[in-house]
């Protein structure tokens, strides 16, 4: 007759409780104990082998598969209820799980990212990657940030690395086949200056005064000078007056009290109006330093007749400083300047726009 309800996990047979029961070895204990055996730790069995009718919890380690292990996760069916546990013995075949703001965290790195390893050596390879078959990384990145990359059958040859702060290099060619935009200075290796952006200004009106007022600028960087450089601001607008007042422009380095570069002074013909007119400074640095010199040439080209003709063909004023002193070390900014003989709402200057840039 049968016994008591047997367990629930590994199905021990129980004799009746009530001693109604002899007691069979073969069934009260042999084969309890068989069960037993089978349960302790893992038990091993080849993938094709695995429990077809297994516990909630029951591990196994599969010696068809390096011992990959997994645990019956208690549903049905049985085949689909296994669930893979990493070891380092077999290959992991499952996509591994992190929750929202945990990591995995090699050798005690202090950081928050989701993969956070600390190596012993800033050169030392913190990721490769090759395609089946290869010799040799096609990629490789270094535990400093240092990308490699190679053919796949030879050590890598080609890299970028950060050489300075806000640097990136590269010890090898670069090509684009795209465009590329450059938000600052680009240069050669040897410190020669390739291209500056351009600085655009808007419009500036001086009327009905006799102080000398900016109309165009650019800032020269602490520094940024050596002996040739060449900075130039172009400006363009329109002109009116009343009377015969004198129009002077004029070059400064340092703003509008700075060191007088070039300037140019023409008086108007009486009574023009929305005349057109263009100004081009160009400056070049001849000596370095805290007395650093600097020659400089303005060219001022308009439509206005001058005081004395009717003529309304365009007049070319140039005039030029050598030898003007400003400090290289220290930022400065380069400056057109418009300055009226004579206060009147009439004498009106628009400045509509300008360029200013390093051209060498």
């Amino acid at each position: 007759m049968p016994g008591d309800p047997p367990t629930t996990r590994l199905a021990l047979y129980k004799s009746k409780s009530d001693g109604s029961e002899l007691v069979n070895y073969t069934q009260d204990i042999g084969q309890n104990l068989d069960k037993l055996d089978l349960a302790a730790g893992f038990q091993v069995v080849t993938s094709g082998t695995r429990p077809s009718s297994p516990y909630s919890g029951k591990p196994i380690a599969e010696s068809d598969t390096s011992y990959r292990t997994c645990f019956s996760n208690g549903t049905a069916p049985a085949s689909a209820s296994w669930v893979e546990i990493p070891n380092s013995s077999g290959t992991f075949g499952q996509n591994l799980k992190l929750a929202s703001g945990k990591q995995i965290n090699i050798n005690s790195s202090g950081s928050s990212a989701s993969l956070a390893v600390v190596n012993a050596a800033a050169g030392t390879d913190l990721i490769s990657g090759r395609v089946s078959g290869d010799s040799q990384d096609r990629l490789l990145v270094d535990t400093d940030g240092t990308l490699n990359w190679g053919s796949g059958s030879a050590t890598p040859d080609t890299n970028l690395y950060r050489s300075a702060a806000n640097t990136l290099k590269t010890d090898d060619a670069f090509i684009t086949v795209g465009n590329v935009t450059v938000g600052g200075d680009l240069k050669l290796a040897n410190g020669t200056l390739i291209y500056r952006p351009k600085l655009f200004g808007g419009s500036v009106t001086l009327a009905n005064s006799t102080s000398e007022t900016v109309l165009a600028s650019y800032t020269i960087p602490a520094n940024d000078a050596v002996v040739g450089a060449c900075y130039r601001i172009e400006m363009w607008g329109q002109a009116g007056c009343t009377g015969t007042p004198t129009l002077t422009f004029r070059g400064r380095i340092s703003g509008v009290g700075g060191t007088s570069l070039s300037p140019n002074t023409f008086t108007f013909a009486s009574g023009v109006t929305s005349k057109r007119w263009r100004v081009s400074l160009l400056v070049t640095c001849t000596l370095t330093g805290a007395s650093g010199t600097w020659a400089s040439s303005i060219v001022s080209q308009s439509s206005i007749p001058t005081s004395g003709s009717s003529s309304t063909d365009c007049t070319v004023i140039a005039d030029g400083t050598a030898g003007a002193v400003r400090d290289t070390t220290v930022s400065s900014d380069l400056v057109i300047t418009g300055l009226w003989s004579a206060a009147s709402a009439s004498n009106s200057l628009t400045m509509e726009g300008h360029i200013a840039e390093r051209v060498a």
